[in-house]
């Protein structure tokens, strides 16, 4: 480990984003090349970024200069078979042009300034920015509001946790635990990301599966991990019939990858529209599922009946979690159902953004609760409604309500009319 929680620069390479990026861009360049897209930041705490605005935009603006090296080429070649040669070849010319495809704005937002960042372009080009943004916002911020917490305030932070697990582990005789690390998106910085990579393929080895970063994949020889998120579903209520476009979407991801990436994703539009599209065929195609909102015990005893009643064996499948976890919480689900399927997690910002109880007078250390999500398809609002209500979004009403309908869900209008 090192003893700083920060080093000169916060995008280490073109890998250092979560895999599902780079699968997502594959087969958006292999399916839709013409396809136009925009993004939108939304900042969920209610801390106000605005005054970050230059520094952040010119940590985006220097994306200009990364680009994938022979050496990635050579890396996703022989880690992702199936990124065809094609695709390979693309990435040898593919440039980031934030000064064209990235805006950096401060609006008001519910009554106040707000750092806004918008993203627009060709979706295989402009794909690979929602990781990359997110991490130069949180780590900008971290830099200059937090620099004064000490390296063995987070050091302590996680020898503690790794500590607590493994005697939890023991305690309650849990055998069937693994995880991998997911917190590119979140992470305090690149430093803090890289050193829990380190420490725990150190210290629990036996524990992690892999890392979703590509770049400490690739640096540590770890399995990166990852497969399709939220987006690509998204994108395809303007690709086709909403009614229509998870059964698509689905069915267009087995195809383009031959299955070797067959996690679904269910809570797009909700796990119980998600059910009634994952007939016998696509849950036999598929691997397994994962979680993302909602209560995880009802989800995951819900995907259990869905793959007995279609006479699959719930053991043949993975459920995996990923939706803000702690250790305490993915060793209760573990328990949960233990016996009953095979599980697995993903858990980021608990691991690459915790800094404990660390205080600064009365303020307490919180990472930032931001995502970046897809807004528009060739022109056309799309949506997430999700397992939360919390976490669904959509900018236009209208289509929101006109998606419920379409998949006999009753919105706010319907109840008013």
């Amino acid at each position: 480990m090192t003893t700083s929680l920060f080093n000169q620069s916060i995008i280490q390479s073109a890998l250092d984003l979560d895999v599902y990026k780079i699968n997502m861009m594959h087969a958006a360049y292999k399916l839709y090349p013409s396809t136009q897209v925009r993004y939108e930041l939304i900042v969920r705490s209610d801390e106000d970024l605005s005054d970050l605005k230059h520094d952040v935009e010119h940590e985006i603006l220097r994306l200009a200069e990364v680009n994938f090296s022979n050496e990635d080429r050579r890396y996703l070649t022989e880690q992702a078979p199936y990124l065809d040669s094609t695709f390979i070849d693309y990435l040898a010319e593919f440039r980031f042009r934030p000064e064209s495809q990235v805006e950096v704005r401060v609006l008001p937002t519910k009554g106040k300034d707000q750092l806004r960042v918008s993203i627009r372009g060709l979706w295989h080009e402009t794909i690979l920015y929602e990781t990359l943004v997110m991490s130069i916002i949180s780590e900008v911020r971290n830099r200059r509001r937090w620099s004064s917490i000490p390296y063995a305030q987070f050091q302590k932070t996680l020898v503690d946790k790794v500590d607590w697990l493994r005697r939890e582990l023991k305690r309650r005789n849990i055998t069937n635990f693994q995880f991998s690390e997911m917190g590119s998106r979140r992470r305090f910085s690149a430093q803090v990301q890289h050193d829990v990579v380190d420490y725990l393929r150190q210290h629990a080895s036996d524990l992690m599966s892999g890392t979703s970063n590509y770049h400490l994949a690739k640096q540590f020889g770890l399995t990166p991990i990852g497969t399709v998120a939220h987006e690509w579903f998204m994108a395809h209520q303007q690709l086709t019939e909403p009614a229509k476009s998870q059964q698509v979407a689905l069915d267009q991801w087995h195809t383009t990858f031959g299955g070797q990436l067959g996690i679904a994703l269910t809570d797009t539009i909700g796990i119980d529209a998600f059910l009634a599209d994952f007939s016998l065929e696509r849950a036999n195609a598929y691997a397994g599922v994962r979680h993302d909102s909602g209560c995880p015990y009802a989800w995951g005893d819900k995907m259990i009946a869905h793959y007995e009643a279609l006479g699959i064996d719930p053991k043949s499948k993975v459920l995996i979690f990923t939706d803000g976890l702690n250790f305490e919480r993915a060793l209760d689900i573990c328990d949960y159902f233990k016996d009953r399927a095979n599980v697995s997690f993903g858990i980021g910002t608990f691991l690459a953004n915790d800094m404990g109880d660390w205080r600064d007078g009365q303020i307490q250390y919180q990472p930032l609760s931001m995502v970046v999500k897809l807004a528009e398809c060739n022109g056309q609002a799309v949506a997430k409604i999700s397992d939360e209500p919390e976490k669904a979004m959509c900018e236009d009403e209208v289509f929101l309500t006109e998606l419920k309908q379409s998949f006999g869900l009753i919105s706010a209008l319907d109840k008013a009319s």
